[in-house]
């Protein structure tokens, strides 16, 4: 009974789009190894560095939104930046989800935000969607190479 909740809870939630908080990257160790070791995909404002690696949760993906102090000093623009980011990535996740799942990997996603102005929702929109979109063609590519 308790693997089939468990299973009926993961579909709803790749079908809702929610960011719970088991699909944020919290750990220490995670978020180092991410960055040490992890690849990148990047646009003109938004770098995407990503790493497959064993998550301690169920889903299929973790990520961490980060914000430079020293382009934005203000804590409030760094919180709406970061705000723009969650939302974008929550709407568009479920590109990199089902690629995942299908796969049977875990990543770990770390989202650093380098544009030097504020930007809109529809620009970050834009941008986490074609960093999704290439992170599913290098995903796909390397993934039927063998390499991975």
């Amino acid at each position: 009974m308790n693997e089939t909740s468990e299973v009926e809870k993961k579909t709803w939630d790749l079908t809702r789009e929610t960011l719970r908080k088991e699909e944020r990257l919290t750990r220490k160790k995670l978020i180092e190894d991410t960055h040490k070791n992890g690849m990148s995909v990047k646009t003109p404002a938004i770098v995407m560095v990503y790493h497959f690696t064993e998550l301690p949760e169920t889903f299929p993906a973790q990520a961490l939104f980060t914000v430079s102090k020293r382009i934005f000093k203000r804590a409030h623009d760094r919180n709406r930046v970061k705000r723009l980011l969650r939302e974008a990535y929550r709407k568009q996740k479920h590109i990199v989800y089902s690629s995942l799942t299908e796969q049977k990997k875990q990543a770990a996603f770390l989202f650093i935000f380098t544009g030097r102005q504020q930007p809109n929702s529809a620009y970050v929109h834009g941008k986490i969607f074609e960093l999704l979109k290439r992170f599913n063609a290098q995903f796909d590519k390397t993934d039927s190479s063998g390499k991975v």
